[in-house]
C-alpha cells in the first residue's frame, strides 16, 4: 500500500512537471521557438554532412536545416506528448494496481506499477482524454503567444503522439516484466551457485 502511494505522489510529480515543461515551450513566441528548432535542424544537418562526409557549405547546411525545421517542430509535438501520454499511463496504473504482498521479491514491489492493474480501459480512455484536452487547451494558449497560432492539425498531431505514448507503455507493461522477471531469477540462480 505504501509503494503505491509514493509511486501515485512521485508519477504525480512527474507529469505535473511534463506538462509545465510543454506550457512552457508554448510560451515562447514564433521568433524564439523558431530560433530553437532552426538550431536544432542545422546541428542536425552539421551532424549528418560529417558523418557521411559530405563536407556541405553553411549555406547548404542552412539550407536543408530550413526544409527539414517543419518535420523537426511537429516530430517535437509527437515527442512531447507521447512523453505526456507515458507518464499519465504509469500514473494511472497505480490507481488501478493491485496490493503486493510484502513477501514479493523486490523487483516485483519496484515494478509493481508497470506491470498490474485490473482493467487496461480505467488507463487508456483517461490518458486519451488527458492527453487530447491538453493538447486542445495548448493549442487555445497559443493564440495568446506572440507570433504563435492555435491549429487544429497540431491537435490531432498531439493526439497521434500521445497514442505512441500509450502503445509505447502497453509494450513495456508487456514484455518488461517478463524480462525483469527473468534477470531476477538468473541472478538469484547464478548467486545460488557459487
Amino acid at each position: 500500500m505504501r509503494q503505491r502511494h509514493i509511486g501515485k505522489v512521485i508519477t504525480g510529480i512527474i507529469t505535473i512537471i511534463w506538462m509545465a515543461i510543454i506550457f512552457a515551450f508554448s510560451a515562447q513566441p514564433a521568433q524564439q521557438s523558431s530560433q530553437i528548432s532552426g538550431g536544432v535542424a542545422y546541428r542536425i544537418a552539421e551532424w549528418q554532412s560529417n558523418l557521411f562526409h559530405l563536407e556541405k557549405t553553411q549555406l547548404e547546411l542552412s539550407a536543408q536545416a530550413k526544409a527539414m525545421q517543419l518535420m523537426i517542430r511537429k516530430g517535437a509535438h509527437i515527442g512531447e506528448y507521447a512523453l505526456l501520454a507515458f507518464l499519465l499511463c504509469l500514473h494511472l496504473s497505480f490507481y488501478t494496481a493491485k496490493d503486493i504482498p510484502n513477501e514479493s521479491s523486490g523487483s516485483a514491489r519496484v515494478f509493481s506499477g508497470l506491470n498490474r492493474f485490473a482493467d487496461i480501459r480505467q488507463i487508456i480512455l483517461p490518458v486519451v482524454v488527458i492527453t487530447a484536452g491538453y493538447a486542445a487547451t495548448d493549442e487555445f494558449h497559443q493564440l495568446f503567444v506572440p507570433g504563435r497560432a492555435g491549429k487544429l492539425t497540431d491537435v490531432f498531431i498531439d493526439s497521434l503522439g500521445g497514442s505512441l505514448g500509450i502503445i509505447f507503455y502497453h509494450i513495456l507493461q508487456k514484455y518488461l516484466p517478463p524480462v525483469l522477471w527473468h534477470i531476477h531469477i538468473k541472478a538469484h540462480y547464478t548467486k545460488g551457485k557459487r
